[in-house]
Protein backbone atom coordinates (compact mmCIF):
# COMPACT_ATOMS: atom_id res chain seq x y z
CA UNK A 1 0.00 0.00 0.00
CA UNK A 2 1.42 3.36 -1.00
CA UNK A 3 2.00 6.21 1.44
CA UNK A 4 -0.35 9.02 0.58
CA UNK A 5 -0.52 12.73 1.28
CA UNK A 6 -3.88 13.91 2.54
CA UNK A 7 -5.10 17.17 0.99
CA UNK A 8 -5.91 20.02 3.34
CA UNK A 9 -8.00 22.81 1.89
CA UNK A 10 -8.69 26.43 2.70
CA UNK A 11 -10.47 29.23 0.84
CA UNK A 12 -8.77 32.59 0.33
CA UNK A 13 -10.41 36.02 0.36
CA UNK A 14 -11.26 35.78 -3.34
CA UNK A 15 -13.03 32.45 -2.98
CA UNK A 16 -10.20 30.40 -4.47
CA UNK A 17 -9.65 26.95 -2.99
CA UNK A 18 -6.05 26.38 -1.92
CA UNK A 19 -4.47 23.10 -0.88
CA UNK A 20 -2.10 23.42 2.07
CA UNK A 21 -0.24 20.24 1.13
CA UNK A 22 0.35 21.45 -2.43
CA UNK A 23 4.08 21.75 -3.07
CA UNK A 24 3.54 25.37 -4.22
CA UNK A 25 1.33 26.40 -1.31
CA UNK A 26 3.88 28.92 -0.05
CA UNK A 27 3.60 30.76 -3.36
CA UNK A 28 -0.21 30.52 -3.29
CA UNK A 29 -0.45 32.02 0.19
CA UNK A 30 1.78 35.03 -0.50
CA UNK A 31 0.04 38.36 -1.27
CA UNK A 32 -0.17 39.03 -5.01
CA UNK A 33 0.53 42.69 -5.72
CA UNK A 34 0.13 42.86 -9.50
CA UNK A 35 -1.76 41.28 -12.38
CA UNK A 36 1.19 39.19 -13.51
CA UNK A 37 1.38 37.48 -10.12
CA UNK A 38 -2.39 36.96 -10.15
CA UNK A 39 -2.22 35.33 -13.60
CA UNK A 40 0.69 33.16 -12.52
CA UNK A 41 -1.27 32.05 -9.47
CA UNK A 42 -4.24 31.09 -11.64
CA UNK A 43 -1.99 28.97 -13.87
CA UNK A 44 -0.33 27.23 -10.94
CA UNK A 45 -3.53 26.61 -8.97
CA UNK A 46 -3.99 23.01 -10.05
CA UNK A 47 -3.03 19.52 -8.94
CA UNK A 48 -0.98 19.16 -12.11
CA UNK A 49 1.67 21.59 -10.81
CA UNK A 50 2.10 19.74 -7.51
CA UNK A 51 5.01 17.39 -6.81
CA UNK A 52 2.60 14.94 -5.18
CA UNK A 53 0.83 14.63 -8.52
CA UNK A 54 4.10 13.78 -10.27
CA UNK A 55 5.16 11.42 -7.48
CA UNK A 56 1.69 9.88 -7.45
CA UNK A 57 1.52 9.95 -3.67
CA UNK A 58 -1.56 12.16 -3.24
CA UNK A 59 -4.88 10.96 -1.83
CA UNK A 60 -6.13 11.21 -5.41
CA UNK A 61 -4.05 8.94 -7.70
CA UNK A 62 -2.62 10.63 -10.76
CA UNK A 63 -4.83 8.58 -13.08
CA UNK A 64 -7.93 9.73 -11.20
CA UNK A 65 -6.80 13.35 -11.27
CA UNK A 66 -6.36 13.10 -15.03
CA UNK A 67 -9.88 11.71 -15.43
CA UNK A 68 -11.37 14.41 -13.21
CA UNK A 69 -9.58 17.13 -15.16
CA UNK A 70 -10.76 15.64 -18.44
CA UNK A 71 -14.35 15.66 -17.19
CA UNK A 72 -13.98 19.25 -16.00
CA UNK A 73 -12.46 20.60 -19.20
CA UNK A 74 -13.97 18.49 -21.96
CA UNK A 75 -17.32 17.37 -20.61
CA UNK A 76 -18.24 20.38 -18.44
CA UNK A 77 -19.11 17.89 -15.71
CA UNK A 78 -18.65 20.36 -12.87
CA UNK A 79 -20.80 23.48 -12.76
CA UNK A 80 -21.54 26.19 -10.24
CA UNK A 81 -24.61 25.32 -8.20
CA UNK A 82 -25.73 28.95 -8.16
CA UNK A 83 -25.28 30.08 -11.76
CA UNK A 84 -24.52 27.02 -13.89
CA UNK A 85 -21.15 28.27 -15.11
CA UNK A 86 -18.34 25.79 -15.60
CA UNK A 87 -15.96 25.57 -12.65
CA UNK A 88 -12.68 27.01 -13.91
CA UNK A 89 -10.43 26.01 -11.04
CA UNK A 90 -9.45 22.40 -10.57
CA UNK A 91 -8.90 22.64 -6.81
CA UNK A 92 -12.51 23.74 -6.31
CA UNK A 93 -13.59 20.41 -7.78
CA UNK A 94 -11.00 18.44 -5.80
CA UNK A 95 -12.19 20.10 -2.59
CA UNK A 96 -15.75 18.91 -3.23
CA UNK A 97 -14.72 15.39 -4.24
CA UNK A 98 -12.40 14.98 -1.26
CA UNK A 99 -15.10 15.85 1.28
CA UNK A 100 -17.56 13.59 -0.49
CA UNK A 101 -15.21 10.62 -0.57
CA UNK A 102 -13.57 11.14 2.82
CA UNK A 103 -16.45 12.36 4.97
CA UNK A 104 -19.54 11.78 2.80
CA UNK A 105 -20.23 15.53 2.95
CA UNK A 106 -21.83 17.02 -0.16
CA UNK A 107 -20.30 20.46 -0.71
CA UNK A 108 -21.95 22.66 -3.35
CA UNK A 109 -19.68 23.77 -6.17
CA UNK A 110 -19.61 27.57 -6.22
CA UNK A 111 -17.68 29.69 -8.71
CA UNK A 112 -15.64 32.69 -7.58
CA UNK A 113 -18.10 35.16 -9.11
CA UNK A 114 -20.95 33.81 -7.00
CA UNK A 115 -18.67 33.52 -3.97
CA UNK A 116 -17.91 37.24 -4.19
CA UNK A 117 -21.60 38.15 -4.33
CA UNK A 118 -22.34 35.83 -1.41
CA UNK A 119 -19.54 37.37 0.62
CA UNK A 120 -20.81 40.88 -0.12
CA UNK A 121 -24.42 39.92 0.59
CA UNK A 122 -25.46 40.81 -2.97
CA UNK A 123 -26.18 37.40 -4.44
CA UNK A 124 -29.90 37.92 -5.08
CA UNK A 125 -29.33 41.41 -6.47
CA UNK A 126 -26.56 40.19 -8.77
CA UNK A 127 -28.53 37.13 -9.88
CA UNK A 128 -31.59 39.22 -10.74
CA UNK A 129 -29.42 41.54 -12.81
CA UNK A 130 -27.79 38.62 -14.65
CA UNK A 131 -31.16 36.97 -15.19
CA UNK A 132 -32.56 40.16 -16.69
CA UNK A 133 -29.54 40.55 -18.97
CA UNK A 134 -30.05 37.04 -20.37
CA UNK A 135 -33.74 37.82 -20.86
CA UNK A 136 -32.94 41.04 -22.72
CA UNK A 137 -30.49 39.16 -24.94
CA UNK A 138 -33.15 36.55 -25.72
CA UNK A 139 -35.67 39.27 -26.57
CA UNK A 140 -33.08 40.91 -28.78
CA UNK A 141 -32.71 37.60 -30.62
CA UNK A 142 -36.47 37.56 -31.26
CA UNK A 143 -36.32 41.18 -32.46
CA UNK A 144 -33.46 40.26 -34.80
CA UNK A 145 -35.45 37.37 -36.22
CA UNK A 146 -38.47 39.58 -36.88
CA UNK A 147 -36.22 42.17 -38.54
CA UNK A 148 -34.70 39.54 -40.83
CA UNK A 149 -38.14 38.23 -41.79
CA UNK A 150 -39.32 41.75 -42.53
CA UNK A 151 -36.26 42.43 -44.67
CA UNK A 152 -36.76 39.23 -46.66
CA UNK A 153 -40.45 39.92 -47.27
CA UNK A 154 -39.98 43.56 -48.26
CA UNK A 155 -37.00 43.09 -50.53
CA UNK A 156 -38.03 39.70 -51.90
CA UNK A 157 -34.76 38.09 -50.88
CA UNK A 158 -34.47 34.37 -51.50
CA UNK A 159 -35.78 32.35 -48.59
CA UNK A 160 -32.59 30.34 -48.11
CA UNK A 161 -30.92 33.53 -46.88
CA UNK A 162 -33.22 33.22 -43.90
CA UNK A 163 -31.41 30.08 -42.82
CA UNK A 164 -28.09 31.93 -42.75
CA UNK A 165 -29.46 34.24 -40.06
CA UNK A 166 -31.98 31.90 -38.48
CA UNK A 167 -29.59 29.35 -36.99
CA UNK A 168 -27.34 31.79 -35.06
CA UNK A 169 -30.40 33.74 -33.86
CA UNK A 170 -32.06 30.57 -32.56
CA UNK A 171 -28.79 29.54 -30.91
CA UNK A 172 -28.49 32.96 -29.26
CA UNK A 173 -32.07 32.75 -27.99
CA UNK A 174 -31.62 29.19 -26.69
CA UNK A 175 -28.33 29.89 -24.90
CA UNK A 176 -29.64 32.98 -23.16
CA UNK A 177 -32.85 31.31 -22.03
CA UNK A 178 -30.83 28.32 -20.81
CA UNK A 179 -28.51 30.57 -18.80
CA UNK A 180 -31.48 32.46 -17.38
CA UNK A 181 -33.03 29.17 -16.27
CA UNK A 182 -29.77 28.18 -14.54
CA UNK A 183 -29.65 31.52 -12.73
CA UNK A 184 -33.25 31.08 -11.57
CA UNK A 185 -32.50 27.56 -10.33
CA UNK A 186 -29.47 28.91 -8.48
CA UNK A 187 -31.61 31.53 -6.77
CA UNK A 188 -34.03 28.82 -5.63
CA UNK A 189 -31.11 26.74 -4.36
CA UNK A 190 -29.78 29.77 -2.47
CA UNK A 191 -33.15 30.47 -0.87
CA UNK A 192 -33.48 26.83 0.16
CA UNK A 193 -30.00 26.18 1.55
CA UNK A 194 -28.34 29.54 2.24
CA UNK A 195 -31.13 31.35 4.08
CA UNK A 196 -32.40 30.22 7.47
CA UNK A 197 -35.99 30.32 8.70
CA UNK A 198 -35.54 33.93 9.87
CA UNK A 199 -34.54 34.98 6.34
CA UNK A 200 -30.93 35.59 7.37
CA UNK A 201 -27.95 34.67 5.23
CA UNK A 202 -26.12 31.60 6.48
CA UNK A 203 -22.42 32.43 6.65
Amino acid sequence: MRDIIEPEFEIDEKGRVLCKTHSNFEFFSQPKVNRYQQRELEKQLTCETCSHFFNDDCFFPRSEVNMIEYDRKKRNAFKCKLCGNKIDRMLTVMHKLYYKEKYNIELPLICCTCYETLKDGKFIESSKWRSNMFLYNALYAIYSLISVLFFILVYQVRIYYLLVFLLPIIYLFYQNMKKRKEIKEGMRYYQKYFIDSNNNNIR
